[in-house]
């Protein structure tokens, strides 16, 4: 069993084809294109909170403590380092990391496309829950008034491309569905300020946007040139959702 699709011929070039758009849509509109690795440091993902709100989601890269142990004890809980590099749960937080303590004189917006990994415990199903799978994000990084501004043109982007795809999805305000109880707290705000919104078919998000307000900024230290934490947003495609949703 495989924790994502194996493609081939059409159903590749398909899945390329949906990827190419999005990536075009996003240098269209003045973003930069970046590739960032498949890990990601433990620290960076304690900076953003992550482990605090979805620690049951992460997957860590680890090794033998004792590499010269009988192979069946050679990964043990007893024979294994403490993990500084996960596998990256979403593509945003690299960019987060890349502008950490950096001070920006002008708002940016960055695109990458990246393989995600989240341990899901709900049954997998190909185009729907993977452990593994790909992810298409835009990166808005900049005054409040400036993503404000920005965030309708990328909504009409998404549907858009769902129309050239012959995609039927509606706009649904939404909260994160991972958050363990203690964050519940975060996930009911998300919900009233209206800050995560998820473009959705037959109640499956296939993008979403995302407003973070000053968080990003605060937590890594990112700011505008008057010393005031930079916000952020960011618009999330699921490749593999959106490749699965064309085969309806």
């Amino acid at each position: 069993m495989t924790s994502a699709p194996i493609r081939q011929q059409s159903e590749l070039s398909d899945f390329e084809a949906v990827d190419a758009r999005i990536r075009d849509l996003a240098l269209r509109e003045g973003a930069e294109e970046i590739a960032y690795p498949v890990l990601i440091a433990g620290e960076v993902l304690r900076a953003a909170e992550y482990d605090r709100a979805f620690p049951h989601l992460l997957m860590a890269g680890v090794s033998a403590c004792k590499p010269d142990v009988e192979p069946k004890h050679l990964f043990t809980a007893g024979n294994l380092s403490v993990p500084a590099w996960f596998l990256s749960p979403a593509v945003c937080y690299h960019t987060y990391a890349q502008f950490a303590g950096r001070v920006l004189t002008d708002s940016c917006t960055v695109t990458a496309r990246g393989k995600c990994f989240r341990n899901e415990d709900r049954k997998l199903c190909f185009g729907r829950r993977q452990l593994e799978f790909e992810m298409r994000e835009i990166v808005l990084l900049g005054g409040q008034e400036w993503i404000e501004e920005r965030i309708p043109s990328f909504q009409r982007l998404v549907e858009s491309l769902a129309r050239e795809c012959d995609i039927s999805g509606t706009w649904e305000t939404a909260e994160d569905p991972f958050f363990l109880p203690r964050a519940q707290g975060k996930a009911l705000m998300q919900r009233l300020l209206k800050t995560k919104r998820e473009f959705c078919v037959n109640a499956l998000a296939i993008a979403s946007i995302n407003r973070h307000g000053t968080f990003f900024g605060e937590r890594f230290h990112i700011s505008d040139a008057g010393g005031t934490p930079i916000h952020t947003a960011c618009i999330a495609f699921g490749l593999d959702r959106w490749a699965a949703a064309r085969n309806l």
